[in-house]
């Protein structure tokens, strides 16, 4: 028993004397006693004091016969502190040098508009769907741009109390436009991991009209247009380069003399980081 004892004080005496050791310290710099161990220039130790606490962080500086000067980058390093490297912990948030992505979109849309013709007005309402292509790109760690373009549309419907849209008394009033349309988002990340990205952003749509009907609306003046646009999205991870976005945006068209619109859109998708 007794030699089992001893066998043990000199085991963890042992390892104890092994341990790098801080010999002295001085503006801002310690010297180190190796104890025989093999450290580099850039490595980063904690000075551990008698009770065991982390007390300063260390990085190698000069390494020479069995020596070491350091410098104390963060906390107060003694004489007879111990040393333990550092481990650096790792990010939760993707790589910032994944700057950029593109990906396909399927939006499905709920479209409100008043229009008013010559002799009366009328509120319709409809649904549609988009199909749009985007890339997105980092500018900082949580602002991005994100552009989109492909087919946009704009369907709705509604009944008139008066003859507007050509019948006698009553009409059912529509619009059907089909546009090739381009759309700019600035985005700023609220939450950012290596399986998430939350964000919130504003920008602008241009639409140029490639198809149109309408008894309501005179077609020959729709061509272009633009919108204001608010989104809130967010892309999931399903891998470290594939994600898919979802995206809810509210797009708001100019007021004109003749009609007023809005829209409301759900997006999903599919993306590629590269």
């Amino acid at each position: 028993m007794k030699t089992l004892i001893a066998a043990l004080i000199i085991f963890f005496v042992s390892i104890e004397a092994l341990a790098i050791k801080v010999t002295v310290v001085k503006n801002g710099k310690a010297l180190l006693d190796l104890e025989g161990q093999s450290v580099k220039e850039g490595d980063q130790f904690l000075a551990i004091n008698e009770q065991g606490k982390k007390k300063a962080l260390l990085t190698i500086r000069q390494v020479k016969n069995n020596k070491a000067l350091a410098t104390i980058d963060k906390g107060q390093a003694k004489e007879g502190f111990t040393l333990e490297p550092y481990e650096k912990k790792q990010s939760t948030a993707r790589s910032s040098k994944e700057q950029k992505a593109w990906g396909l979109m399927a939006g499905y849309k709920m479209n409100k508009m008043s229009a008013k013709p010559p002799g009366g007005s009328v509120d319709m309402s409809g649904t549609s769907f988009d199909f749009l292509g985007f890339y997105q790109m980092q500018l900082d760690r949580n602002i991005s741009v994100k552009l989109a373009g492909g087919y946009q549309t704009l369907v709705a419907s509604g009944s008139a109390s008066s003859n507007i849209c050509g019948g006698n008394t009553t009409a059912n009033c529509s619009v059907n436009i089909s546009y090739l349309g381009f759309d700019a988002l600035i985005r700023y990340s609220f939450v950012k991991t290596n399986s998430l990205e939350f964000w919130g952003g504003a920008g602008l749509g241009f639409l140029f009209a490639i198809s149109k009907s309408s008894n309501v609306l005179d077609t020959g003046k729709i061509t272009t247009n633009q919108t204001i646009n608010l989104a809130l999205g967010s892309d999931f991870y399903i891998s470290k380069k594939n994600f898919i976005p979802l995206q809810f945006e509210y797009s708001m068209f100019p007021n004109n003399s003749s009609s007023s619109a809005s829209q409301m859109t759900i997006y999903a998708g599919y993306g590629w980081d590269f």
